[in-house]
């Protein structure tokens, strides 16, 4: 899951006005508690803000009522879109097309999710707060059936077709940039 998505699922999870330790919602997301605080304070530079309730049973918990509107998608939705774009000028015809382009992306990635095993949950957590701390890790992996190691950078993580992909500089080279499929990486070390 993308750090947007974590945020979202996040405000999703406090919308319901109960307050939720740092712990659990680490837990509930699959990140570290660190990873959680540092949501917290990019939701409030967005000005969304979340209060620290202090004590035994404190934790997060929104100031205001923010609802949360439910974006799913789903496959007819995207016919329904075919049916318009036949239907517009060539200029609104590329906008809306991509458009349609975010939406079939955002879908492939919520049925990758679905079939994800806890292993590669937790290589996708590792990366993804590496990602965000914008450190280094060591992977082993695959390589015409050779096994490796390497230093790398990730910048992003994405879906092609049924694939998780992860983008990386791959050497200290600045243009050095390369995409690894996350099944051929068999173990990260941060």
């Amino acid at each position: 899951m993308s750090k947007i998505s974590k945020n979202i699922k996040m405000l999703d999870i406090l919308s319901s006005g109960k307050v939720y330790s740092c712990k659990r919602l680490s837990e509930m997301l699959e990140v570290s508690p660190r990873t959680i605080r540092q949501y917290k304070d990019e939701l409030e530079k967005e000005g969304i803000y979340i209060e620290n309730i202090m004590g035994k049973n404190g934790g997060y918990r929104l100031r205001s009522n923010i609802e949360i509107p439910s974006i799913l998608f789903n496959e007819s939705d995207i016919d329904k879109i075919n049916l318009v774009i036949n239907k517009l000028s060539n200029d609104d015809k590329k906008e809306l097309e991509n458009i349609k382009e975010k939406i079939k992306t955002y879908c492939r990635l919520i049925n990758a999710e679905d079939n994800i095993n806890d292993e590669e949950k937790n290589k996708i957590n590792i990366i993804q707060e590496a990602i965000n701390s914008k450190k280094k890790i060591t992977i082993e992996y695959y390589s015409k059936g050779i096994k490796k190691s390497r230093s790398i950078l990730p910048i992003q993580i994405y879906v092609y077709e049924d694939m998780i992909m992860v983008i990386v500089h791959y050497s200290d080279e600045p243009n050095d940039i390369r995409h690894l499929n996350l099944k051929r990486i068999e173990k990260i070390i941060m």
